[in-house]
């Protein structure tokens, strides 16, 4: 297992098939359209995770000041899910960009994800109809 940095190539097919797995709805219209927003964001950070040369997880983070940052998108393929990919894409990326502070902002599907990596949850209710979004927090000194 071993990361890089796809800042510069979120348009690659591989990429953008994992990014889809973290969106609702997705089209590719909107996936080349947050392609090229990432790609031209000085202050966007996208990492992949590869096992065997295959590319099977991505992370994407956007710096909101100083150190502080937070998760755009996190994605992984079904391959590996419950395989502490995700997380370890986490890692990486939280040490790479040494953040003191790490947001996201998910669902009911996500939740015990970041709940289990040590995120702090809060609710903000009921952003879109039927569904529960929530702050996810992570403090690191």
């Amino acid at each position: 297992m071993y990361f890089v940095d796809i800042s510069n190539n979120l348009h690659d097919k591989r990429i953008l098939d994992i990014i889809s797995l973290s969106l609702y709805m997705p089209t590719e219209e909107k996936l080349n359209s947050l392609a090229d927003k990432y790609e031209t964001d000085a202050d966007v950070f996208a990492f992949a995770c590869n096992i065997n040369g295959i590319t099977c997880g991505v992370i994407i983070l956007k710096r909101l000041i100083n150190d502080e940052y937070e998760i755009m998108s996190i994605a992984t393929t079904p391959s590996v899910r419950s395989k502490g990919v995700a997380s370890k894409l986490i890692t990486f990326a939280l040490k790479n960009l040494k953040c003191s502070i790490v947001k996201a902002e998910t669902d009911d599907d996500a939740i015990e994800f970041y709940r289990k990596y040590g995120f702090q949850i809060v609710s903000l209710g009921e952003k879109y109809p039927n569904t529960v979004r929530y702050l996810c927090t992570l403090k690191l000194l």
